[in-house]
């Protein structure tokens, strides 16, 4: 048969030429098929992988930048998260705009463009509030619904990624199917034109034909594994050999990919575990183990910078373990680090010939790992170096790929970040255990100074009370006066005590209420008589409407007459002279609604959400020097709240307030009404 096997050649010149020809194109039909197909993984891994990768990273800045801004005017924290993002997100813009290909994408990223630049616009306007700014509970949540309109846009992009991932995946479906289609008509083509030319011929051409045709069409059904036997004559297993070469390829490729998107995986994972705890350590504890358990790597290190030095490790994961008290590596200054961390670079290569930026302390560090290959990947914040991750594994493994290394780098952009979090929250947590301190301190004053207080104003309310009795003498008209003022004062003074001494019982958590049945009526009526000489006073008509009393509550009459007390006081304080404050009394639902009313100097519409805060007065009040301490309606609020009713308040300025109070009625009152 070595005759057939040399003059093969000659013989199909002539006779099989044609065969020769559909043989050859079957091979380069399934050249082609390849290359199609890795045109299709290309165009997935080249641009459709990319564009969303941007996006996700625009997604987690633009976050950040909300998170920064709103952390800015809510808390007044520094905006370092803020201009951080601030400063990240355009090459993402650009990338984006850069990979854009079809109208539709360049649409979607136009849009995403101008809602990205509308948030940064709007931001900009609220970084010139300054902080106690009443536009900035608006600002807050104007940045907030631009955020959500950013994440629509996030969305609609990432939709259509997608889509286009799902197309290229049928592409290639597709290319497999009409691949198989050309490869078995050529196979079987070349079959018939053999068995026509000569039955001789037929058993030396035949079977390795059929047996390319198998392997193609195993190929083609994804059978990655299949080959070509080395048969037949020497051009059969040239082309044998060329479609086994193109097989290895693929699996190359193939694996390549999939490295790819292990390590891809493996970076996201790692970096959302990062993202999901405040606690430096942890943070990276979780870097080092994910680094060393999935690149892998035999010893992974962080280092961080303090001082101006970087080292020796804050934790190393060797041996499937994280320990403290690993390998020590010198500290060196930092300066190298920071210049590698401001250029972007990451050195990598043998720790027996280390690059000679690296100093010679760190250099003879690296020697000491015998012959293996390292990888350093400097991380920070910004333009602030925080430190770094080393890793080395045996030489045997061979150098870092591109690909390892860009999962480091996204590793060390998290933990960056991660370790930046961590600091502010440390921070955070400091400056709140130290306002809680300080706000424990403030109670206590409050409390002790109230108490102090209380004893020698006792004192002098009963020498008044002596002195209007004349039992020290007869009192002179000017005298009178002088002892009318001191009787205003000490009760406008015991007032104060008692609100701040029943602050002080609420933020104690001491406030409670003994409750019996009690007639809101009688309570009303009783703060309204006792009202009454200071409205007449300040040439104020004070009504009642109680046609539907008695109406009993299960409360503390004590305290109830303390909220009437209050809201009666401030209708009067803040109505002009010749105006009017009602007081009505009504069952609604078995419910007992008291309804104060007054046409007094409204409250700006600006401030109605600034009322549940203690101390709080009004612009216009202040304005007018109307005393006053902004304890008032907190304490009516309290008061209500002990006993499970509601407390609303609705005023216009220059037009008047109604404050409205709803307990719920004693279970027999109710059943009465019920009854009749």
């Amino acid at each position: 048969m070595k005759w057939l096997n040399r003059s093969v050649g000659r013989a199909l010149r002539g006779t099989f030429a044609l065969l020769v020809s559909l043989v050859l194109l079957a091979g380069v039909v399934a050249t082609v098929e390849s290359v199609r197909q890795g045109e299709a993984l290309n165009r997935l891994i080249d641009h459709n992988l990319p564009l969303r990768l941007n996006n996700l990273k625009l997604r987690s800045t633009m976050g950040d930048a909300t998170r920064g801004l709103r952390n800015y005017l809510l808390y007044q924290q520094p905006k370092t998260t803020y201009q951080q993002a601030r400063a990240t997100y355009p090459p993402y813009l650009e990338d984006l705009d850069k990979r854009a290909e079809t109208p539709e994408e360049l649409k979607l990223i136009g849009d995403l463009r101008v809602k990205v630049f509308d948030w940064f616009g709007y931001a900009a306007q609220a970084e010139q509030l300054r902080p106690g700014d009443p536009k900035i509970m608006q600002y807050a949540e104007g940045s907030r619904l631009r955020y959500e309109e950013v994440l629509r846009s996030h969305d609609a992009l990432e939709a259509h990624l997608a889509g286009k991932t799902a197309d290229l995946d049928r592409q290639a479906a597709r290319n497999r199917f009409w691949g198989r289609v050309a490869v078995v008509t050529f196979a079987v083509v070349a079959v018939a034109m053999a068995l026509i030319t000569a039955i001789r011929t037929y058993r030396v051409l035949v079977p390795p034909l059929t047996a390319m045709g198998h392997t193609l069409a195993r190929l083609t059904a994804g059978e990655h594994d299949a080959r070509f036997p080395a048969t037949g004559p020497t051009e059969i297993q040239q082309l044998g050999d060329a479609i086994n070469t193109l097989a290895d390829e693929s699996d190359r490729l193939r694996a390549a990919e999939l490295e790819r998107s292990r390590l891809a995986k493996v970076a996201h994972e790692t970096a959302a575990r990062i993202r999901q705890t405040l606690e430096a350590e942890e943070a990276m504890r979780e870097a080092v183990t994910a680094l060393g358990s999935k690149l892998p790597a035999e010893r992974v290190f962080v280092q961080l910078v303090h001082e101006g030095m970087i080292g020796p490790p804050e934790l190393e994961w060797v041996d499937g373990r994280v320990t403290r008290d690993g390998t020590l590596l010198p500290a060196v200054p930092s300066e190298g680090l920071e210049q590698l961390y401001l250029q972007g670079l990451t050195p990598a290569g043998s720790t027996a010939d280390p690059p000679d930026f690296v100093p010679g302390a760190a250099a003879e560090a690296l020697r000491g790992f015998g012959d293996m290959q390292f990888l350093l990947v400097p991380f920070g914040v910004g333009q602030k170096a925080l430190g770094s991750v080393l890793l080395v594994r045996d030489s045997a493994r061979g150098p870092w790929s591109t690909d390892e290394i860009e999962a480091v780098k996204v590793v060390g952009t998290d933990l960056g970040r991660g370790l930046d979090q961590a600091s502010l929250y440390n921070r955070e947590r400091e400056l709140v255990k130290e306002l809680r301190a300080l706000d424990s301190a403030k109670t206590d004053f409050m409390s002790t100074v109230s108490h102090e207080l209380r004893s020698p104003l006792t004192s002098i309310a009963g020498y008044l009370e002596i002195l209007r009795d004349e039992e020290a003498g007869e009192i002179n008209p000017a005298q009178d006066r002088m002892l009318d003022a001191i009787d205003r004062n000490t009760t406008r003074l015991r007032l104060l005590i008692e609100d701040l001494l029943t602050l002080s019982r609420i933020e104690a958590g001491a406030f409670r209420s003994l409750k019996q049945r009690t007639d809101v009526c009688a309570v009303i009526g009783s703060s309204v008589e006792a009202m009454r000489p200071t409205a007449a006073k300040a040439q104020v008509e004070l009504t009642v409407e109680d046609s539907g009393c008695p109406v009993f509550v299960d409360g503390d009459p004590n305290q109830l007459d303390r909220a009437m007390a209050n809201l009666l006081s401030n209708a009067v304080k803040f109505t002009p002279a010749g105006g009017r404050v009602h007081v009505r009394v009504a069952v609604e639902d078995d419910d007992a609604v008291i309804t104060v009313s007054d046409t007094g100097i409204g409250i700006p519409a600006e401030e109605m959400t600034r009322l549940s805060t203690r101390f709080f007065r009004a612009s216009n009040a202040t304005e007018r020097s109307i005393p006053g301490t902004g304890l008032g309606l907190s304490i009516v609020r309290s008061i209500v709240a002990n006993h499970s009713g509601t407390f609303d308040l609705r005023s216009e300025e220059n037009e008047g307030t109604t404050a409205t109070m709803r307990i719920k009625t004693s279970a027999a009152e109710s059943e009465e009404r019920s009854k009749g």
